[in-house]
């Protein structure tokens, strides 16, 4: 069910708030290039410092914008199984057509009670659901065998992986063929993922260069892969400079330069180092989408 690019979209603030209008500019902007989706209210949308109201919002507005054109499938996770209920729930209610449940982080929960976590979900909610893992941020591991067992759940359609292995994609794909949709979260592996039986992936970087990524999708599909191969070569050092520091500080420092979003985070979330900015700011420019302000002098 779940296929292609998925943008992990951020959540733009202006003076404080989120600002409506350039939110609703970005999702146009994903529509207009063609991905599957958008997980608005994920990591990547500071979803930890949103409050339930203003995620709420953020999900009707995302709805509103696309229209059915596009998959909206909100971020709902949280430490709490009765809270994750609550948010998937609420964003069901908001006109969203599936969600993304990362694993409760902190408590490193056992194999056990995590699939109780996921069939209490499955069998409170209508909408369908990504299993999210990501050990290095959460502390812990879906298991290959946790996975399996999890595919066993109605409304659990699709598994995306942050995890280190790319080997895990493969066993999936041939324990469950296409009972689950494989995504990754991991840009900078999101050709190899593909190699190796992946689907797709709910992704930052298309934030500022979806075209590239729905382009790299459709030559692998058509089995165009000296496309694959070019357009993969000019991305990848934009997604190298975007993951030298924490998402989402990169990535907004991008769409600032690109599509004119206020450098806004929410604390602890601060701004770059130099380097980075630099390195960001040099991949830009190879792809074409950013120059630096000319000098006095040249004007």
């Amino acid at each position: 069910m779940f296929h292609g690019v998925y943008t992990a979209i951020i959540t733009p603030f202006r003076e404080g708030k989120v600002d409506e209008k350039k939110l609703e500019e970005l999702v146009d902007l994903q529509i207009k290039a063609g991905v599957r989706g958008i997980v608005p209210c994920g990591t990547t949308g500071e979803s930890l410092y949103l409050s339930p109201l203003e995620q709420e919002h953020i999900i009707k507005i995302c709805v509103g914008v696309s229209q059915g054109k596009i998959l909206v499938l909100p971020g709902t996770g949280s430490i709490s199984t009765e809270e994750t209920i609550s948010l998937t729930q609420m964003a069901q209610e908001a006109g969203a057509d599936g969600a993304v449940i990362i694993t409760p982080w902190y408590i490193r929960p056992s194999q056990q009670s995590l699939f109780e976590h996921y069939k209490k979900i499955n069998d409170s909610v209508d909408i369908p659901f990504i299993v999210y893992n990501n050990p290095a941020r959460t502390g812990f591991e879906t298991s290959i065998e946790t996975t399996i067992k999890l595919a066993s759940l109605k409304k659990m359609r699709g598994f995306k992986d942050c995890s280190a292995s790319l080997q895990r994609t493969s066993y999936l794909k041939q324990a469950l063929g296409d009972r689950l949709s494989l995504l990754t979260g991991n840009d900078d592996v999101f050709a190899a993922h593909l190699g190796m039986g992946g689907d797709g992936g709910i992704s930052i970087a298309p934030n500022v260069v979806p075209t590239h990524f729905v382009t790299l999708m459709k030559a692998w599909e058509t089995g165009d892969l000296e496309t694959f191969s070019s357009t993969w070569k000019q991305v990848f050092p934009l997604i190298s400079a975007l993951c030298l520091e924490s998402n989402p500080t990169t990535i907004k420092y991008a769409m600032s330069l690109v599509h004119g979003v206020s450098l806004e985070y929410r604390l602890p979330c601060v701004s770059l180092n130099p380097t980075t900015t630099t390195a960001i700011e040099n991949a830009l420019q190879e792809l074409g989408l950013w120059q630096p302000l000319r000098s006095m002098r040249e004007r």
